[in-house]
């Protein structure tokens, strides 16, 4: 029998199983379980930064492939776009930024890099999701991000990452994995939270990831079945100021402050698993969010050999 793989798929057949099978984990889900991308646009396969930046730009739908290595710079994405490597290694140098207003947007099989040169100057966040909604990032690979992998923040919502992979080979400091933080906003006079809304699963935070995997202000975050190995951190997940963490069936293996609530956090957690870990692992009851749509939780103990298997770029 042939193993079903994403290298021997060819990108249209991928297209169809995502439409048609959502709930075998390739179609999108959690918050942002109503993206569409580019669906019903044309497409288009851009090999260079200035084919690259002018087809994010167009206001139209789109499904756009990445072919090779681009180094992008800062590049701001519109509305309505299938961002999806194909071919060997697709990688894009720099930030791609999601704006307020940008919206339905789905980003795949890419590997995102923005290091710091060797004077640890330079690089940032990989993708910065900064007010833009209605975002999955799925099976994509974030090494050495000189700033965040990817931050949500400033009024993002509705966030799913899926099946991603985040590790540090040569940035010295700064291995901040992924920030998550609302605002507050004035509605007739009053104010008011805008929380971020995100769902993490099948994730893997892997070496010299240090910190923010991820850390959450005035956010509703939903984690399952995500793994995180990366052996001299600081610590893992932290619920802060008016944040709400669901965290089920995740797995910290030799990490230290694996998950904890400080500073009017709250936290509830459901069968997560500890090896080796030291300091804060904290199994709390708070009362937070029910997540709004279907999910299956995989038994924690199979969570590893799952995701190192299957998370990240392929």
């Amino acid at each position: 029998m042939t193993r079903l793989s994403w290298q021997n798929i060819c990108l249209p057949t991928i297209l169809l199983l995502i439409m048609l099978f959502p709930r075998l984990g390739l179609g999108q889900d959690g918050f942002a379980a109503k993206a569409t991308g580019g669906r019903g646009g044309k497409t288009v396969t851009v090999h260079t930064p200035e084919e690259f930046t002018k087809m994010l730009k167009l206001d139209e739908p789109l499904l756009i492939e990445v072919s090779g290595t681009l180094a992008i710079g800062s590049v701001a994405m519109a509305s309505n776009k299938t961002l999806i490597g194909t071919g060997k290694n697709p990688t894009l140098i720099g930030n791609l930024y999601l704006r307020s207003g940008a919206t339905n947007i789905i980003l795949r099989n890419l590997t995102f890099t923005n290091p710091m040169n060797k004077k640890g100057k330079g690089g940032g966040d990989g993708v910065t999701i900064r007010g833009g909604k209605m975002v999955w990032i799925d099976h994509c690979t974030f090494v050495d991000c000189g700033d965040g992998c990817i931050d949500i923040t400033n009024g993002a919502n509705d966030v799913t990452v899926s099946w991603c992979k985040f590790y540090y080979v040569k940035q010295p400091e700064h291995r901040y994995t992924m920030l998550t933080t609302g605002r507050t906003v004035k509605v007739k006079k009053k104010k008011k939270l805008k929380t971020v809304r995100v769902t993490l699963h099948h994730n893997w935070w892997a070496q010299g990831c240090n910190s923010r995997m991820p850390a959450a202000r005035k956010a509703d975050i939903h984690m399952y079945n995500n793994y995180f190995n990366c052996p001299g951190n600081f610590y893992c997940t932290n619920a802060r100021a008016d944040a709400s963490i669901l965290s089920e069936s995740n797995y910290y293996q030799e990490v230290q402050n694996p998950i904890y609530a400080e500073r009017g956090g709250r936290l509830k957690t459901r069968d997560n698993l500890f090896d080796r870990c030291t300091g804060k692992a904290e199994r709390r009851d708070d009362k937070v969010f029910k997540p709004p749509y279907e999910y299956t939780v995989t038994k924690v103990k199979k969570v590893p050999e799952m995701v190192k298997r299957g998370a990240g770029a392929r």
